[in-house]
């Protein structure tokens, strides 16, 4: 019977809207400020108790990480109101309403304007400025002159990776099938690579890049397809959804290395600095590095504002600068994203989206949350990773605090003394009156300039465990590097959705809890093993090629929903928080330490969880078929 009574709409007053809005946000604040605080003041603890070295900008850096915080809730609440439904929504459709073709020139495209709005890949932008190009003239190319092919090649990576996983899912094909050749190859031109120098310097960038890939918004984005898909496809089992993500961190690994390939010819090899500049590289070679810059100005300017303290104006206009930035970055990162995505179901699939208001409202606060979680990596956590990475070599070896550098003018040579040891050795000092008290600084004629009378004193800090390169030193560093790893895992919110849907889809088989720590502990120990890589100097290959082998072994052993699942978790453990902190601390670390690559720690922290996983769920199959015969033992 049909209704004649006039619908009542409620309206809600400016204060009622506050007083439900309010709460809900108080609650979503506070998780995203549980997942971050832990690390956050775990690093800071460690770097003012156990490196004993205070925490330089606090001001500026309380900022950004509050602002990591604000869009972390933002970015977060706007992928489950948005970007989710409208790419479960795509993929529940794509195999009803599109020929394959179709299908593969949506995932391509979406995979591409999904990785250029990945949050951590402004990760990279940034570390471009800590390479120097006479030590790797590949590597800074790519990260500087070269980033946008660079990330291109990184987003074309993840477009064919969806292309392939979708592919598989709607065919049913086993992941393994697509994993090891994969793998081989990888692992072939990683070999290749250890024989030419520039190359070389790039695989840790090629294997990094798989890993930042796969962030906070391509693999909600990816998941949430492969699972519309899974659902959708008659050939899927419960689990078949799952593994896109592990394609999505293959195959840029593949394109950057292709890049690598290209451009390798094109540039010098690695020098000196004083055959860099002594005409050791050729106009064309100048121009594909520095563009239309002068090299010499341009690192004569830089090492100088490296250097300098900002006055409090230049800060603002520093910070005025990056919030202008991050929002224009936001802008063409989402703009792109969500118009294909909203456009591509409204006019190819011709479908309609219910709750259209809570869709824009997401999209809204993914493009808000973007914004602030950005300006709050430039501020906040890129500065204070950078800062332990760079301090943490002072537990084993002694290092120069350059971010501490002093000028201490009208300086006087008649005040410097000459002290020996018993073997004869001199060494000149003088004294330093800080405030009340008088201190010994080393003097060194190098820091002295004659001119200006301006003596550049940088403060010696370390070994704080003992001799240079004592043993316990280096156990501090690396059980530091191990709980970083697990702590920060344990902290990434896409691990918890995916230990939620893994209990689900195997009904309680495995456990969210048993997973998380699997994760946590292999993402610790690869960690631990990519720190001691930049400290000893170990080529990434030595790393890879066993570990690798050992994994195609394990996966060739295991169940497929088990070898899906595992894969998964490499990529899902990588997030807003692991990829900047862990990149920024490697370059710290590297830069202290005078290696050129720092590279290398996120793919040794994404092998090792899929190793505890597929162990785990080795170890849960042999348990299960254990108890099924001692029941069957029972009951003869």
């Amino acid at each position: 019977m049909a209704r004649n009574e006039k619908e009542e709409s409620i309206h809600i007053g400016f204060k009622e809207t506050l007083a439900l809005i309010l709460p809900y946000f108080r609650k979503k604040l506070w998780e995203q400020t549980k997942s971050v605080v832990w690390v956050v003041s775990y690093l800071i603890l460690f770097q003012l108790i156990v490196l004993r070295i205070p925490i330089k900008e606090a001001g500026i850096i309380s900022l950004g990480i509050f602002a990591v915080i604000l869009g972390l809730t933002f970015f977060m609440e706007g992928l489950y109101l948005g970007i989710m439904p409208l790419g479960e929504t795509i993929g529940l459709r794509l195999p009803q309403k599109a020929n394959l073709l179709t299908i593969m020139v949506f995932c391509l495209f979406v995979g591409i304007v999904a990785t250029l709005a990945e949050p951590a890949i402004s990760v990279l932008k940034q570390s471009g400025s800590a390479v120097n190009p006479w030590d790797a003239p590949l590597l800074f190319h790519l990260l500087n002159e070269g980033a946008d092919v660079l990330f291109l090649s990184i987003a074309i990576g993840v477009g064919f990776s969806i292309v392939f996983g979708i592919i598989r899912i709607i065919y049913g094909i086993s992941l393994s099938k697509f994993l090891v050749p994969s793998l081989i190859v990888l692992i072939l031109i990683t070999i290749y690579s250890f024989n030419n120098d520039n190359l070389r310097l790039i695989s840790g960038l090629a294997w990094d890049s798989g890993v930042v890939a796969t962030g906070s918004l391509t693999v909600p984005l990816i998941v949430a397809l492969g699972l519309g898909v899974s659902k959708a496809s008659r050939t899927s089992d419960t689990t078949t959804g799952f593994g896109v993500v592990t394609l999505a961190s293959l195959f840029p690994i593949l394109s950057v290395f292709v890049v690598g390939l290209y451009f390798a010819p094109k540039l010098p090899q690695p020098m000196s600095k004083e055959k860099f500049f002594g005409n050791g590289i050729t106009v064309e070679q100048s121009k594909l590095m520095f563009g239309e810059k002068n090299p010499e100005t341009l690192f004569g300017i830089s090492e100088k504002e490296q250097n300098s303290q900002l006055s409090i104006h230049n800060k603002l206009v520093k910070i005025i600068e990056g919030i202008l930035e991050s929002f224009s970055g936001s802008l063409q990162a989402i703009i792109p994203l969500a118009g294909c995505l909203i456009l591509f179901l409204y006019i190819i699939l011709r479908e309609s989206l219910p709750f259209t208001d809570e869709l824009y409202l997401g999209i809204l606060f993914v493009f808000l949350g973007l914004a602030i979680f950005n300006f709050g990596i430039f501020f906040g956590l890129s500065k204070l990773g950078s800062q332990v990475g760079n301090k943490l070599p002072s537990s084993f070896r002694s290092i120069e605090l350059t971010d501490s550098t002093r000028e201490i003018r009208n300086f006087n040579p008649k005040i410097v003394f000459t002290a020996t040891d018993e073997q004869g050795k001199t060494e000149d000092f003088f004294y330093l009156k800080d405030k009340k008290s008088f201190s010994q600084i080393p003097f060194r004629d190098k820091n002295y300039d004659s001119q200006s009378e301006i003596y550049s004193y940088v403060p010696i800090h370390g070994p704080l465990f003992g001799k240079e390169d004592n043993l316990l030193g280096y156990f501090v560093a690396l059980l530091f590097a191990f709980l970083l790893g697990y702590s920060a895992t344990l902290a990434e919110p896409a691990l918890s959705a995916l230990a939620n849907s893994v209990e689900e889809v195997t009904v309680g088989t495995v456990k969210k809890m048993v997973l998380i720590q699997a994760v946590g502990i292999g993402v610790g120990l690869g960690t631990l093993l990519g720190i001691l890589k930049i400290f000893v100097g170990i080529p990434l290959l030595y790393i890879l090629l066993p570990s690798y082998i050992f994994l195609v072994f394990l996966t060739l052993l295991s169940k497929p929903e088990f070898i899906d699942i595992a894969w998964d978790s490499a990529g899902v453990t990588t997030g807003p928080i692991t990829v900047p902190l862990i990149i920024v601390l490697g370059l710290g670390i590297g830069n202290q330490l005078n290696i050129v690559d720092g590279f290398g720690i996120l793919s040794s922290a994404a092998i090792f969880p899929v190793l505890t996983v597929l162990i785990m769920g080795l170890w849960m199959e042999r348990s299960r078929r254990q108890s099924l015969s001692n029941i069957e033992a029972e009951e003869k």
